[in-house]
């Protein structure tokens, strides 16, 4: 069984107040200070070693945890969103016992897969409660540019997600009972003594009345003799059992006892209902022209460049044995580093140089800051007071910051292989282009020919 909620995260969050703010590390003259604030210490709360057993329960969908804020930001500049709604906060939360930590980060992580496929999503599961309870924090705007709608539709998707997982798993799931109509304390309350009421024996004589029943005429003789009464108030149809003071209408019965809920039910005995067909599929054709694979490009720029670039590139290997301009060929044994800054170009979302060296200064502070708390953690693993629980956290801590000061310097590398490299490409293509005009009029001249020849013979 799991609960879940979702809010929208606009300024200062007051229930994450206690997690204090470093100033060395949130200092950034690229954030105002209220913005940074309000996502780092919504960031905080949820990814809390004290809370996610040393983070070892903490994921990205989209980003990494260590740069989640940096990733946000620099896809909230890209599309020029960075007012109104910073980030989305919500939670799924289980019943106690129920769940292990490794199931709830399971079930969190594939329910912010499915619910924000586009999104930069930090999933972080906490243990310091008696019900272990997963922390979501979602990117307002997509990597697409859109920005999340948070409204009524999207967290009953969100409740029906999380209940469709919770089955899959194994777990119990929430059931609601809804009443067909209100009821009054004394008759809910004789309901579940087992004690009859008025509307239970109105009930179960109009269930036999109409079991029996062909047409609506039988249904209602069937009820006069037992001695009930019908009669018009309006439009609504009342009725009243022998021995009552007072008429109730049909729908004060609930939804299975008005007029026309009596009709259907009744037809169903001339006409039973069967399952309805799915509906049958159409297979539709469309003729297009020219290459399919462009029509969908909308990026521009290095991303732009770098897929043109390395198309052609992989067009020339695939083919060797066309002829191709001397470029193409110079850089065949470049193809895998080109095709690595290529999706690094579009995992990052960067179309110009400038986005390429933000980037590159934030990964450097990132970096700067790993290589401080590692010298702390070696020089606590060095000293004598140190016990050997600690000294075994610290170790899993420094091979966490191993795999993560990996990849940052990896794509430090390739920052500064794209902006070495993208000028070059740029002047490439620019030949590449030049000698493709110059063989269009060359080969418009041959046809002519071809054709002048033939009208002579």
């Amino acid at each position: 069984m799991a609960t879940t909620a979702i809010w929208a995260v606009k300024s200062r969050l007051g229930h994450v107040l206690r997690y204090a703010e470093d100033k060395e590390k949130t200092a950034n003259a690229e954030w105002s200070k209220v913005d940074y604030q309000s996502m780092r210490d919504v960031m905080d709360y949820a990814m809390n070693d004290a809370k996610t057993e040393k983070q070892y329960y903490v994921s990205g969908w989209n980003c990494s945890p260590m740069i989640a804020r940096e990733e946000m930001q620099i896809t909230k500049k890209q599309y020029g969103k960075e007012d109104g709604i910073l980030a989305f906060h919500g939670y799924q939360s289980f019943k106690p016992g129920e769940v292990t930590p490794e199931i709830a980060h399971e079930i969190g992580l594939k329910l912010a897969q499915e619910l924000w496929p586009d999104h930069q999503v930090i999933v972080a599961t906490h243990l310091d409660k008696a019900h272990i309870h997963s922390h979501f924090v979602v990117n307002s705007v997509g990597l697409d540019g859109r920005k999340f709608n948070a409204c009524k539709a999207s967290y009953r998707q969100m409740r029906a997600v999380s209940d469709r997982l919770c089955k899959e798993y194994g777990l119990s799931v929430i059931t609601e009972q809804q009443a067909d109509v209100r009821k009054h304390y004394a008759e809910w309350a004789a309901e579940h003594a087992g004690e009859p009421t008025w509307r239970s024996i109105i009930r179960e004589d109009m269930d036999t009345a109409i079991r029996y029943s062909m047409t609506n005429r039988e249904f209602y003789n069937a009820m006069r003799k037992k001695g009930y009464t019908f009669e018009y108030r309006g439009s609504f149809l009342r009725v009243k059992a022998p021995g009552m003071k007072r008429f109730v209408r049909l729908r004060s019965l609930g939804d299975a006892y008005t007029e026309e809920a009596i009709t259907r039910r009744i037809l169903r005995h001339r006409y039973p209902e069967s399952e309805p067909r799915e509906p049958r599929k159409l297979k539709k054709y469309v003729r297009v022209q020219g290459d399919f694979r462009l029509s969908k490009i909308t990026w521009k720029g290095l991303r732009a460049l770098y897929f043109f670039y390395v198309r052609k590139l992989r067009e020339a290997k695939s083919h060797p044995e066309q002829r191709y301009p001397f470029v193409l060929k110079e850089d065949l044994r470049h193809l895998d580093a080109l095709s690595e800054q290529s999706k690094f170009l579009f995992r990052y979302k960067l179309d110009t140089e400038e986005q390429v060296q933000t980037l590159q200064k934030t990964l450097s502070e990132k970096l700067s800051d790993l290589q401080s708390e590692r010298r702390e953690l070696n020089n606590e693993r060095r000293r004598t007071g140190t016990t050997e629980e600690r000294k075994q956290e610290i170790e899993d801590r420094l091979k966490t910051l191993s795999d993560t000061n990996k990849q940052l310097r990896r794509d430090l590398k390739l920052c500064a292989d794209v902006l070495l490299r993208s000028r070059e490409i740029e002047e490439k293509k620019r030949i590449l282009q030049e000698q493709a005009k110059l063989q269009k009029p060359t080969e418009k001249g041959k046809n002519k020919n071809a054709r002048r020849r033939g009208y002579e013979r």
